[in-house]
């Protein structure tokens, strides 16, 4: 049984939090897999509205997981990418799954 000051404590509960809302795993995984583009990103994954999609991507920036680059062009370009910590997480957890 666990004790409830153990759950406050646990080291992965933050990640957990930020990655556990709805989307947002998806939206995770098409930056990872080069899908980096807001439209790409709309058309990759139907039923997602405008609205979450831009709320999770601001969420995922706060918290340090993604990069947000804006090109001068016109109109503007902007593109996701995972943090370098980030790409090294999904990286190791790659090797993990390959072994497992």
């Amino acid at each position: 049984m666990l004790e409830e000051n153990s759950l406050e404590e646990c080291p992965i509960q933050p990640v957990v939090d930020i990655i556990s809302g709805k989307w947002t795993s998806y939206v995770l995984w098409e930056i990872y897999n080069k899908n980096n583009h807001y439209g790409g990103i709309t058309r990759s994954l139907p039923g997602i509205s405008t609205r979450t999609l831009s709320t999770r991507l601001k969420m995922l920036e706060k918290n340090g997981i993604i990069n947000r680059t804006v090109y001068d062009t016109n109109p503007p370009t902007v593109a996701y990418d995972l943090t370098k910590k980030r790409k090294r997480s999904c990286t190791d957890s790659n090797v993990y799954e390959k072994v497992v």
